[in-house]
Protein backbone atom coordinates (compact mmCIF):
# COMPACT_ATOMS: atom_id res chain seq x y z
CA UNK A 1 0.00 0.00 0.00
CA UNK A 2 2.98 2.32 0.43
CA UNK A 3 3.28 2.80 -3.32
CA UNK A 4 -0.42 3.73 -3.48
CA UNK A 5 -0.16 6.37 -0.75
CA UNK A 6 3.01 7.76 -2.35
CA UNK A 7 1.21 7.96 -5.70
CA UNK A 8 -1.73 9.78 -4.10
CA UNK A 9 0.63 12.23 -2.42
CA UNK A 10 2.22 12.91 -5.80
CA UNK A 11 -1.24 13.42 -7.33
CA UNK A 12 -2.12 15.90 -4.57
CA UNK A 13 1.10 17.82 -5.22
CA UNK A 14 0.37 17.95 -8.95
CA UNK A 15 -3.18 19.20 -8.33
CA UNK A 16 -1.91 21.93 -5.96
CA UNK A 17 0.64 23.03 -8.56
CA UNK A 18 -2.00 23.03 -11.31
CA UNK A 19 -5.05 24.48 -9.56
CA UNK A 20 -3.59 26.56 -6.73
CA UNK A 21 -0.03 27.65 -7.48
CA UNK A 22 -0.67 27.81 -11.24
CA UNK A 23 3.01 27.73 -12.09
CA UNK A 24 2.43 26.74 -15.72
CA UNK A 25 -0.27 26.97 -18.35
CA UNK A 26 -3.18 24.88 -17.05
CA UNK A 27 -3.28 22.48 -19.99
CA UNK A 28 0.47 21.93 -20.03
CA UNK A 29 0.43 21.33 -16.29
CA UNK A 30 -2.44 18.83 -16.55
CA UNK A 31 -0.72 16.97 -19.38
CA UNK A 32 2.45 16.65 -17.31
CA UNK A 33 0.53 15.58 -14.20
CA UNK A 34 -1.73 13.02 -15.84
CA UNK A 35 0.98 11.57 -18.08
CA UNK A 36 3.29 11.14 -15.09
CA UNK A 37 0.61 9.53 -12.93
CA UNK A 38 -0.55 7.26 -15.74
CA UNK A 39 2.99 6.10 -16.43
CA UNK A 40 3.54 5.48 -12.72
CA UNK A 41 0.32 3.47 -12.43
CA UNK A 42 1.24 1.29 -15.41
CA UNK A 43 4.75 0.73 -14.06
CA UNK A 44 3.35 -0.35 -10.68
CA UNK A 45 0.32 -2.42 -11.71
CA UNK A 46 0.51 -2.85 -15.48
CA UNK A 47 -1.96 -1.55 -18.05
CA UNK A 48 -5.50 -2.19 -16.71
CA UNK A 49 -6.92 -2.60 -20.22
CA UNK A 50 -6.56 -5.47 -22.66
CA UNK A 51 -7.07 -5.34 -26.40
CA UNK A 52 -10.07 -7.66 -26.07
CA UNK A 53 -11.74 -5.13 -23.74
CA UNK A 54 -12.30 -2.83 -26.72
CA UNK A 55 -15.53 -4.38 -27.96
CA UNK A 56 -18.72 -2.74 -29.21
CA UNK A 57 -20.73 -3.26 -26.03
CA UNK A 58 -18.29 -1.50 -23.64
CA UNK A 59 -17.93 1.40 -26.07
CA UNK A 60 -21.71 1.81 -26.41
CA UNK A 61 -22.04 1.51 -22.64
CA UNK A 62 -19.53 4.33 -22.28
CA UNK A 63 -21.46 6.54 -24.71
CA UNK A 64 -24.72 6.02 -22.81
CA UNK A 65 -22.88 6.68 -19.54
CA UNK A 66 -21.53 9.95 -20.93
CA UNK A 67 -25.05 11.04 -21.87
CA UNK A 68 -26.38 10.08 -18.44
CA UNK A 69 -23.62 11.95 -16.62
CA UNK A 70 -24.14 15.03 -18.79
CA UNK A 71 -27.83 15.00 -17.83
CA UNK A 72 -26.93 14.67 -14.15
CA UNK A 73 -24.60 17.66 -14.37
CA UNK A 74 -27.12 19.75 -16.31
CA UNK A 75 -29.73 19.15 -13.62
CA UNK A 76 -27.21 19.61 -10.83
CA UNK A 77 -26.04 22.92 -12.23
CA UNK A 78 -29.62 24.17 -12.58
CA UNK A 79 -30.50 23.31 -8.98
CA UNK A 80 -27.17 24.63 -7.64
CA UNK A 81 -27.78 28.04 -9.18
CA UNK A 82 -31.15 28.17 -7.43
CA UNK A 83 -29.65 27.20 -4.07
CA UNK A 84 -26.22 28.87 -4.01
CA UNK A 85 -25.32 32.40 -5.09
CA UNK A 86 -21.70 31.34 -5.62
CA UNK A 87 -22.57 28.48 -8.00
CA UNK A 88 -22.64 30.42 -11.27
CA UNK A 89 -19.40 32.40 -10.67
CA UNK A 90 -17.56 29.24 -9.68
CA UNK A 91 -18.77 27.29 -12.70
CA UNK A 92 -17.86 30.28 -14.89
CA UNK A 93 -14.32 30.23 -13.49
CA UNK A 94 -14.00 26.57 -14.50
CA UNK A 95 -14.93 27.44 -18.06
CA UNK A 96 -12.49 30.33 -17.88
CA UNK A 97 -9.53 27.99 -18.32
CA UNK A 98 -10.62 27.54 -21.94
CA UNK A 99 -8.85 30.84 -22.63
CA UNK A 100 -5.49 29.18 -21.95
CA UNK A 101 -5.46 27.24 -25.21
CA UNK A 102 -6.94 26.79 -28.65
CA UNK A 103 -10.30 25.03 -28.65
CA UNK A 104 -9.19 22.21 -30.96
CA UNK A 105 -6.04 21.58 -28.93
CA UNK A 106 -8.01 21.55 -25.67
CA UNK A 107 -10.46 19.06 -27.16
CA UNK A 108 -7.65 16.75 -28.27
CA UNK A 109 -6.00 16.95 -24.84
CA UNK A 110 -9.26 16.16 -23.07
CA UNK A 111 -10.19 13.30 -25.38
CA UNK A 112 -6.84 11.57 -25.86
CA UNK A 113 -4.68 12.52 -22.86
CA UNK A 114 -6.29 13.67 -19.62
CA UNK A 115 -9.53 11.68 -19.70
CA UNK A 116 -8.03 8.25 -20.53
CA UNK A 117 -5.07 8.96 -18.26
CA UNK A 118 -7.23 9.90 -15.30
CA UNK A 119 -9.27 6.72 -15.70
CA UNK A 120 -6.15 4.56 -15.83
CA UNK A 121 -4.80 6.21 -12.67
CA UNK A 122 -7.90 6.91 -10.56
CA UNK A 123 -10.06 3.92 -11.43
CA UNK A 124 -7.67 1.40 -12.95
CA UNK A 125 -4.99 1.88 -10.29
CA UNK A 126 -6.25 3.75 -7.20
CA UNK A 127 -9.76 2.29 -7.01
CA UNK A 128 -8.62 -1.19 -7.97
CA UNK A 129 -6.01 -1.16 -5.20
CA UNK A 130 -8.45 0.21 -2.61
CA UNK A 131 -11.15 -2.30 -3.58
CA UNK A 132 -8.62 -5.08 -3.21
CA UNK A 133 -7.72 -3.80 0.26
CA UNK A 134 -11.07 -2.59 1.66
CA UNK A 135 -13.72 -4.38 -0.41
CA UNK A 136 -15.89 -3.26 -3.33
CA UNK A 137 -18.13 -0.72 -1.62
CA UNK A 138 -15.60 0.82 0.76
CA UNK A 139 -12.87 0.87 -1.87
CA UNK A 140 -15.18 2.59 -4.36
CA UNK A 141 -16.29 5.22 -1.83
CA UNK A 142 -12.75 5.86 -0.60
CA UNK A 143 -11.36 6.20 -4.13
CA UNK A 144 -14.14 8.63 -5.05
CA UNK A 145 -13.51 10.67 -1.89
CA UNK A 146 -9.79 10.91 -2.60
CA UNK A 147 -10.47 11.92 -6.22
CA UNK A 148 -12.68 14.74 -4.94
CA UNK A 149 -10.25 15.69 -2.17
CA UNK A 150 -7.38 16.54 -4.49
CA UNK A 151 -9.67 19.05 -6.22
CA UNK A 152 -10.01 21.00 -2.96
CA UNK A 153 -6.73 22.60 -4.05
CA UNK A 154 -8.75 24.57 -6.60
CA UNK A 155 -10.63 26.42 -3.85
CA UNK A 156 -13.73 25.86 -5.97
CA UNK A 157 -16.59 24.12 -4.16
CA UNK A 158 -18.50 23.43 -7.37
CA UNK A 159 -15.48 21.78 -8.99
CA UNK A 160 -14.85 19.64 -5.92
CA UNK A 161 -18.47 18.48 -5.84
CA UNK A 162 -18.33 17.84 -9.58
CA UNK A 163 -15.25 15.67 -9.04
CA UNK A 164 -17.02 13.76 -6.26
CA UNK A 165 -20.08 13.17 -8.43
CA UNK A 166 -18.06 12.10 -11.46
CA UNK A 167 -15.74 9.97 -9.34
CA UNK A 168 -18.65 8.10 -7.80
CA UNK A 169 -20.24 7.65 -11.22
CA UNK A 170 -17.17 6.34 -13.05
CA UNK A 171 -16.16 4.28 -10.03
CA UNK A 172 -19.59 2.63 -9.98
CA UNK A 173 -19.36 2.06 -13.74
CA UNK A 174 -15.99 0.35 -13.31
CA UNK A 175 -17.38 -1.89 -10.57
CA UNK A 176 -20.42 -2.75 -12.66
CA UNK A 177 -18.69 -3.42 -15.97
CA UNK A 178 -15.37 -4.75 -14.63
CA UNK A 179 -13.88 -3.09 -17.69
CA UNK A 180 -12.15 0.28 -17.90
CA UNK A 181 -13.19 0.92 -21.51
CA UNK A 182 -16.69 2.25 -20.66
CA UNK A 183 -15.10 4.62 -18.13
CA UNK A 184 -12.55 5.91 -20.64
CA UNK A 185 -15.15 6.39 -23.36
CA UNK A 186 -17.57 8.05 -20.94
CA UNK A 187 -14.92 10.36 -19.47
CA UNK A 188 -13.51 11.37 -22.85
CA UNK A 189 -16.87 12.02 -24.53
CA UNK A 190 -18.35 13.72 -21.46
CA UNK A 191 -15.47 16.16 -20.94
CA UNK A 192 -15.38 17.26 -24.56
CA UNK A 193 -19.17 17.61 -24.64
CA UNK A 194 -19.63 19.52 -21.39
CA UNK A 195 -16.51 21.64 -21.73
CA UNK A 196 -16.51 22.47 -25.45
CA UNK A 197 -19.48 21.21 -27.48
CA UNK A 198 -22.44 21.77 -25.13
CA UNK A 199 -21.38 23.83 -22.09
CA UNK A 200 -23.93 23.87 -19.27
CA UNK A 201 -23.32 27.56 -18.57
Amino acid sequence: MKSLWASLLLAAIFWVMTFSLKLLNFWLSMCIAVTTLTTLAIRLDGLPIRRVDWRLRPVVSGLFAAAALYSIFWLGNSFSQLLFSFAKPQVSSIYGIRTQGETLLIGLILFFVTSPGEEIFWRGFVQRRLVRRFGRKNGWLLASAVYAAVHIASGNFMLTMAALTAGLFWGWLYLKERNLVPCIVSHSVWTVTIFILLPIL
